[in-house]
């Protein structure tokens, strides 16, 4: 299966990748010397990791197979959403920037924005493979 950057770009409500560096940028420079911090965002880099796992190979499986691990698909994006939820909790009581977390967006007020958020755990994921080299 082939598939592009621009096929992504197509699909309604994306993050561009200029928009997730952006974002990623604003967060990590919101949570500069935040005790504690660099854990919490690790709980990210760890829920993004294992999410983009199962998302990269999911149209490769078969739909019999993807039913099988559908719960777990999404047991992991819950978690890609509550390190970002728990980033932004943590930024807030240290009266830190959160606008990058409201830019992501949150499913409750628009549920594309559920998918927005597994794209930025995936992008996490992706920065932090890369640079693993």
């Amino acid at each position: 299966m082939i598939t592009t950057y621009a096929e992504y770009l197509e699909k309604p409500s994306v993050l561009t990748f200029e928009d997730m560096n952006r974002l990623h940028e604003a967060l990590l420079s919101a949570l500069k010397d935040v005790e504690g911090g660099e854990d919490v965002y690790d709980k990210l880099v760890r829920a993004g990791t294992n999410y983009i796992d199962t998302r990269a190979g999911w149209k490769l499986m078969p739909k019999p197979v993807r039913k099988e691990r559908n719960d777990e698909r999404t047991a992991r994006h819950n978690a890609v959403i509550t390190a970002l939820d728990e980033l932004a909790d943590l930024l807030e009581k240290e009266g830190r920037d959160i606008s990058w977390r409201k830019e992501i967006g949150y499913e409750k007020d628009d549920k594309v924005n559920r998918k927005r958020c597994g794209d930025f755990g995936c992008y996490i994921a992706f920065i932090n493979s890369i640079n693993a080299r």
